[in-house]
């Protein structure tokens, strides 16, 4: 993928993650559905992880959360993972040593996807009756960490690339 090609992707998906985070600022506002911020929130904070993948030129693994603990798609997982880690990053990137909490933050809010979307139909629990206030306000708070990451890792490599 060309530079170019591969900064126009990264925005977007940046773009996509604000967008989410901008609807979950509005909707906790007026409060529509707790879990619908989540699962927004947990979008977010995957296309934000995705487009530090592309942004460093690796590819990101196509999962909605990183289950290390998954046999051969765990350790396929770590070795992105590792490889992310020990990139050369822009040496004025700031967020360096958030990226363990980026991944970990993707990881912790993948798991609560699939239950904001359809709550727990074995038991007839609507999602709406699993989240608080105070885990969207969370879900949020982690999505616009994420995002603020990526967005910095985009300037700096943006950057890099015209001098």
């Amino acid at each position: 993928m060309k530079d170019s090609d591969q900064f126009k992707y990264a925005e977007n998906l940046i773009k996509k993650a604000d967008d989410l985070i901008s609807q979950s600022q509005e909707a906790l506002k007026r409060y529509t559905s707790y879990s619908n911020i989540i699962a927004n929130c947990q979008s977010a904070i995957e296309l934000s992880t995705k487009a530090i993948f592309n942004l460093m030129g690796l590819e990101f693994p196509k999962y909605h959360q990183l289950l290390f603990e998954q046999k051969k798609e765990g350790k396929e997982i770590r070795e992105d993972v590792k490889k992310l880690l020990q990139s050369n990053f822009p040496k004025n990137f700031a967020y360096k040593k958030e990226l363990p909490r980026v991944i970990f933050l993707t990881y912790f809010w993948g798991q609560f996807y699939a239950i904001a979307k359809y709550g727990i139909d074995e038991l007839n629990i609507p999602p709406d009756e699993l989240f608080k206030r105070e885990d969207a306000e969370l879900a949020v708070n982690h999505a616009e960490l994420c995002v603020r990451v990526a967005n910095n890792l985009f300037y700096h490599r943006k950057r890099e690339e015209s001098e």
